[in-house]
């Protein structure tokens, strides 16, 4: 039994939260504590109180409840009581403590008895680590993305943020993923800590879109602007439409917050160039921001002079003029044929014979002649535009026209093609809702077939239901009846079979509808399939399409301008002339689209081999999932975690979990997976990647809780002496918050753990490894453990003192690798840009200058770095079944 005396100061163990207790009285049976920071009375019996002495021992800090933190010298002992003689020689009673206790030190929690299961040691020890593994491959920001993960993507989000200001234009030909590449550099600037507040205008019609692209495939919820109340203070992510953007009166509200990027798409709508009448201009509050996006597939739409306009937007230190900026375009429209003889490995004595000209030396090698071409574009490093030519991975179309006379014809004979073709996934896309509805109904109905609609009647989690019901490889419906929106933001590549109800008023919009299936990812010829009726304006379309534009067959960049100009002559008198003229017309403006196309630019968005090794990079990362830490994280936690399908989990809230909400996670539960191509084909699931907000979540609670900072086990073992106790401490390093990006990706170190035995001085965690004794430990009961602190705490110190010695050691071994990496990697950045100085017109001695400023500031960083205990466990050593 304790002894206590009155002014003594204890920890309740069953309520910490009661802060630090003073005994004000004791008799034979119970003693009284007040707690003055809850201001509580409570009464213990002596007998197995749930009671642990506060004390700290020499060269721990004190908090003195009125002049702060100081640092034990000595420990003095007077009638039970205890007295700290601090090093600025005070004299400070224990009764003169603050009485609300820091327990964030693993230690402090550790003596006093604050401890958990010691499965949480091994929850933030592998939470940690998975994510830290992210960081140590420069790839986070890039993995949680709830999209197929193509190379080109990749590279320009990669290529992108490798600036300390992200400043570009995305061009990508429509169809190539604008949107995801928008998104994964969004992403990969929050997950590196450097932005913030982010503003995104989009037109008004594609506002809907963007707002469940961002949700849907980066779990990034916006504040969508919906009217003059809006306040822009709050959340962090805003989307408005450009009429937001270019409104003075509305920019003025924007303007008064503080904003780390701003995302135009479709910037080719809006205007540069202020007028002298505008006191306010969006160009103006775009060029203040340290980040800026703009996303437009017809980049030249509006001519040079507007193209420039973006560009000087961008970046007007290099592009100063417009004369100088063509005079340089034109220089580098003079390189294309070489970039394509050499991307095409077609050199010829003509071809090096350029090269030579141009100061590249050929050393028998095509790729890294290229290379060293594509380093002398000018608007490589600002402009990225991906083109379907240039990117591999589509697929062949197959069309097919069936004609019926009556709308049941047709119904029958889709119902039996279906059921002929009973194996087959097939997506039907009519114009309106109505016929969406009553087709799937008739089919479903009528014919047996497993039909499902989807239409704008349905909201979106409806929407979500149907697209995952049409998706279920085993269980899900045959057919899709969409509405027109199934053709735009959708994707359903799984599915080869397209059936054209009707025919849109426009080639693009039947692009639309094909590029549904014809995407990346798609691994089948796709068939086409047009039932139309007979004489109807739908199967004149279909023929003005097919025949003389040909872009149902394939991708036809040239066709929308050919109908726009010949369309309305074309159905008012169709002949073999006017037909004649038009395929002259065609071949003509597909050349010069052809010639006009920069093959330069192209091959700088997307380079090989690295492109590649980008994506193959991730998935090698990505065979270490998260489950495991989802597990453990349910288990300790009380979520309900379930298997419900091959690769498919069910997380859902329970009533007694420890933390109030599940970050990330609808408050009803959710769908999840782990597997990337499960998540692409089943929009009913979250993808839970390492970057999901779920993950992260967790990892912010571990790092702002004590949960799993202290714990005590058990390990029955024959060949340690029983009674013996090890030390397994996790310790992390933290670096300045402004430079986190740069820094981390060399810290390979950022988190280790090191294992003592009592009595001994080697750190046993190369022997010993987490997991192996993570699978021999046990959990001892909470008195056992308790007692134990209380009579080995003389014992603890000399441990953790001994592991602080040995993770000081690793610490300086890992800041000077750590220098080493940085120091390396920021002299090839260096070479590299000083090299395109002198290649490149638009890159800048500036821009060198600039860089090694940078540079040294990251370098100088490192001497900031520090380590710290994250997490300790205590291990009782004893013979099998003693305990």
């Amino acid at each position: 039994m304790a002894e206590f005396v009155q002014g003594q100061r204890w920890l309740v163990d069953s309520e910490p939260e009661l802060g630090l207790g003073m005994v004000q009285s004791v008799d034979a049976r119970a003693v009284l504590l007040y707690f003055p920071d809850s201001d509580t009375e409570r009464q213990y019996a002596l007998r197995d109180a749930p009671l642990t002495r506060y004390t700290l021992d020499v060269g721990e800090t004190l908090d003195h409840r009125d002049q702060g933190e100081k640092t034990i010298a000595v420990v003095h002992s007077m009638n039970g009581l205890i007295v700290y003689e601090t090093t600025d020689q005070q004299m400070v009673p224990e009764t003169e403590l603050a009485d609300k206790v820091k327990r964030n030190n693993p230690m402090v929690r550790l003596l006093t008895g604050q401890t958990d299961h010691p499965n949480w040691f091994a929850f933030r020890s592998a939470l940690n680590s998975g994510i830290q593994a992210i960081w140590s491959t420069h790839l986070n920001g890039l993995l949680g993305t709830r999209s197929t993960l193509l190379p080109h993507q990749l590279y320009v989000a990669r290529s992108a943020t490798e600036h300390s200001h992200v400043r570009a234009l995305l061009a990508d030909e429509v169809g190539l993923g604008k949107t995801i590449e928008a998104g994964l550099i969004i992403n990969r600037l929050r997950q590196q800590g450097r932005i913030r507040r982010i503003l995104i205008a989009v037109p008004p019609a594609l506002q809907a879109q963007w707002l469940v692209e961002l949700i849907r495939r980066f779990s990034l919820f916006c504040e969508m602007y919906q009217g003059p109340e809006h306040d822009f203070a709050i959340g962090q992510v805003h989307l408005i439409t450009h009429t937001e953007l270019t409104s003075e009166e509305t920019l003025a509200h924007i303007s008064e917050q503080d904003w780390d990027m701003l995302v135009v798409d479709e910037a080719h709508h809006l205007n540069t160039e202020a007028d002298e009448a505008d006191s306010l201009h969006w160009s103006q509050f775009a060029r203040q921001l340290p980040h800026l996006l703009l996303l437009t597939a017809t980049p030249e739409q509006l001519g040079q002079q507007s193209h420039f306009g973006r560009l000087q937007l961008l970046d007007a230190g290099r592009f100063a003029s417009f004369e100088q900026y063509q005079a340089d375009e034109a220089s580098f429209a003079d390189l294309t044929d070489i970039a394509r003889a050499l991307n095409e490995n077609q050199v010829t004595p003509d071809v090096i014979q350029q090269l030579e000209s141009l100061g590249i030396s050929w050393q028998n090698d095509a790729h890294q002649a290229l290379s060293a071409l594509l380093d002398r574009h000018g608007t490589g490093r600002v402009v990225y535009r991906n083109t379907r030519k240039g990117v591999s991975g589509f697929h062949r179309r197959q069309a097919d026209l069936e004609l019926f006379a009556s709308d049941s014809d047709r119904v029958k004979a889709l119902a039996q093609w279906l059921k002929t073709n009973r194996d087959e996934k097939v997506l039907l896309i009519a114009h309106d809702k109505e016929t969406a509805k009553s087709l799937a109904y008739e089919l479903w109905h009528d014919f047996g077939v497993d039909a499902t609609s989807f239409h704008e009647d349905l909201d979106l989690i409806e929407r979500d239901r149907a697209a995952a019901h049409f998706a279920d490889v085993d269980d899900g419906a045959h057919i899709l009846v969409c509405s027109e929106i199934g053709g735009e933001g959708r994707n359903f590549q799984f599915c080869h079979h397209l059936i054209l109800w009707d025919i849109p008023s426009h080639p693009d919009s039947l692009e639309q509808r094909i590029g549904r299936l014809d995407r990346i990812g798609q691994t089948q010829t796709i068939g086409i399939h047009a039932y139309l009726l007979q004489n109807s304006d739908d199967q004149r379309r279909y023929q003005w399409y097919h025949d003389l534009l040909g872009c149902v067959e394939q991708s036809q960049p040239a066709a929308g301008t050919i109908h726009e100009q010949f369309a309305e002559d074309w159905f008012a008198r169709g002949d073999d002339a006017l037909a004649d003229s038009i395929r002259k017309q065609m071949r003509e403006l597909t050349e010069q689209l052809e010639q006009g196309r920069d093959i330069l630019l192209e091959l700088n968005s997307c380079r090989q081999p690295e492109a590649d090794n980008i994506r193959n990079q991730i998935e090698t990362l990505e065979q270490n999932h998260p489950l495991s830490v989802v597990e453990m994280a349910a288990n300790l936690l009380n979520l309900h975690f379930e298997s419900i399908a091959n690769g498919i989990y069910e997380l859902i809230p329970s009533s007694n979990m420890l933390i109030p909400v599940l970050p990330g996670i609808p408050e009803g539960g959710a769908v999840v997976t782990f597997d990337r191509q499960i998540a692409s084909q089943r929009e009913d699931t979250l993808f839970l990647s390492w970057e999901h907000p779920f993950i992260q979540g967790l990892a912010d609670m571990l790092q702002g809780s004590e949960l799993g900072q202290a714990s005590i086990a058990l390990l029955e073992s024959e060949q340690v002496p029983a009674g013996q106790l090890l030390m397994e401490v996790q310790w992390s390093v933290s670096v300045p918050e402004r430079l986190t990006h740069a820094l981390k990706p060399h810290l390979n170190t950022a988190l280790f753990r090191t294992l003592v035995l009592e009595g001994g001085v080697k750190d046993l965690s190369g022997v010993l490894s987490e997991d192996a004794l993570q699978a021999q430990i046990k959990t001892l009961p909470v008195k056992i453990a308790r007692k134990m602190i209380r009579e080995a705490k003389e014992r603890i110190s000399p441990l953790y003192e001994t592991s602080q010695t040995l993770a000081e050691d690793r610490f300086n071994t890992a800041l000077e690798e750590t220098r080493a990496s940085l120091v390396a990697a920021n002299q090839a950045r260096v070479e590299r840009m000083s090299y395109l100085a002198s290649v490149n017109p638009i890159v800048t001695q500036a821009d060198v200058e600039k860089l090694k400023i940078q540079t040294l500031l990251e370098e100088e960083a490192l001497s900031q770095c520090e380590f710290s205990t994250s997490g300790v466990r205590l291990i009782l050593c004893a013979p099998p079944g003693s305990l």
